[in-house]
């Protein structure tokens, strides 16, 4: 039997919905969960506000009723979106007042977050085939090219589905349930105050620490490892929480032969840390498990890939929580873009890291820009399009397998307040993994006598290092990997 976690659906209907037992009103609107999430409910006069799934509020360590906090330290909508700014973890947050009533995700949408347009029945869901099958919907056509033209594991661009009707919501932005509607949430008005690496560590160590810390306490966690910079900065922090019980694994896959970087050094990490450490084999999917998927995602809906990894994990590790590195390797150390000048933030270079070979995905990403530009929002570009697009799209879709097969998997980094520190630190520095490095030292730093990966070829590290070379080389690759998806595609 398989628990799908992190699953929900707001309409007004109360119709039931299978796989999720829990039903809520809030106002007009009946909300429906999965059991095995847990759901935070407060009033307050006039004022309700929900949250579904995990969180912190990290400037105040406090992690319990968080729902009446909120309620109790905010008297608007304006504050409340204020409020969620500090808050860190993995959930849904549902605020309602005598405005309307309001849905956002986490600092980057790790429970998807999918909602019917304006003129259509009102469903704002986890999972988009409820609608489809709910409301018998039809793919468009322009949407669906965009879809077929790049891999089902790479995510559509901005807030579309293959469905006019359907939009996703993305990384800071917040739903009107009554317009149907998103709106953008600024994070800075102005250009960022630059950062040191000193100040950016002293900022961000006790908010990553005070996450980090919940799940320790709330969990038996689990760290994957590699040879890289990201998985190191977590398991820094979860070695040092002394009181905490923490494994740590690399998976071997099918491919290795055992002497790679990402096997040999984590072992070197475990004996350093004095944790228990494993190399875990890929394990066959069950035709149960694919059935399951294909009648919960839709059949070629999501990638087999991801299933194949995310079924090892939780073979392995159903009894705890993941803490995976995504995050501060997208916005860390900048890994998309390094230090490309502004200047060539354009839809272009965009549809370049979205691995998409339609023109239509090109007009998305316009259509994305304008809306930065409309909100005034003057956070880096560069960084907004990996935490909405990249990580609210493609990992928030990684996410969706996960949740959907009950294993936990979460993020210690996961907070605005943590995210747009970083992207005050210069580019220059961060590409560095200077971040990492403040982070490490701080935290951890016997991790740093274990020498990182090295880049196998001098052309793989001049593209990380020079920011216009990269650039080149980013559209290089593009289009032979065009290239290469038309050929295999006819």
């Amino acid at each position: 039997m398989i628990n799908s976690i992190f699953s929900f659906y707001i309409s007004k209907s109360n119709t039931e919905q299978r796989g999720m037992p829990i039903k809520n009103r809030l106002g007009e609107y009946f909300l429906h969960t999965d059991e095995n999430t847990p759901l935070d409910i407060s009033v307050s006069g006039n004022r309700t506000c929900a949250v579904f799934g995990y969180a912190v509020d990290l400037a105040n360590e406090k992690s319990g009723k968080i729902a009446e906090h909120i309620l109790k330290s905010t008297s608007s909508l304006s504050e409340v979106l204020a409020a969620e700014y500090n808050l860190g973890g993995k959930y849904v947050l549902i605020y309602q007042d005598e405005t309307g009533c309001y849905v956002l995700g986490d600092a980057t949408c790790s429970v998807p977050i999918y909602y019917t347009v304006a003129g259509t029945e009102l469903v704002c869901t986890s999972n988009p085939l409820r609608i489809i099958n709910g409301q018998k919907l039809t793919p468009d056509a322009k949407l669906l090219r965009i879809r077929k033209s790049g891999n089902i594991s790479q995510a559509m661009p901005f807030d579309l589905t293959e469905y006019s009707e359907i939009k996703q919501l993305i990384p800071n932005h917040y739903l009107s349930l009554e317009n149907q509607t998103a709106k953008r949430m600024i994070n800075s008005t102005e250009k960022q105050r630059r950062l040191s690496i000193e100040e950016a560590t002293e900022r961000a160590k006790p908010l990553i620490k005070a996450l980090a810390g919940f799940y320790t306490n709330t969990f038996k966690v689990y760290c994957p490892i590699t040879s890289g910079r990201d998985s190191r900065v977590v398991l820094a922090f979860l070695s040092s929480l002394s009181e905490s019980d923490v494994d740590s694994y690399t998976i071997k896959h099918k491919e290795h032969s055992g002497t790679e970087q990402d096997l040999v050094i984590p072992k070197q990490l475990g004996t350093v840390c004095g944790m228990h450490y494993e190399q875990i084999e890929d394990e066959q999917v069950a035709p149960e498990t694919v059935e399951y998927m294909n009648a919960y995602h839709g059949e070629g809906r999501y990638s087999p890939r991801t299933l194949n990894i995310a079924n090892t994990i939780h073979s392995h590790y159903s009894d705890g929580a993941v803490i995976n590195g995504d995050i501060i390797g997208q916005v860390g150390k900048c890994s998309l873009h390094r230090d490309i000048p502004r200047i060539f933030a354009t839809a272009g270079y965009f549809r370049c890291k979205l691995h998409n070979y339609s023109r239509e995905s090109k007009a998305a990403l316009k259509s994305w820009l304008k809306d930065i530009k409309e909100g005034k929002e003057a956070v880096n570009t560069f960084d907004l399009f990996s935490v909405e697009n990249r990580m609210g799209r493609w990992a928030a879709q990684e996410n969706a397998i996960y949740n959907s097969i009950g294993q936990l998997y979460l993020n210690i980094f996961n907070s605005r307040s943590i995210i747009y520190i970083w992207t005050a630190v210069s580019r220059k520095q961060r590409k560095k993994s200077l971040v990492h490095i403040g982070l490490i030292e701080t935290v951890c730093p016997k991790l740093l006598k274990v020498p990182f990966e090295k880049d196998e070829s001098a052309l793989v590290r001049l593209s990380k290092h020079n920011g216009l070379f990269y650039y080149l080389s980013s559209y290089l690759k593009y289009y032979i990997e065009r290239r290469r998806f038309r050929e295999e595609k006819q």
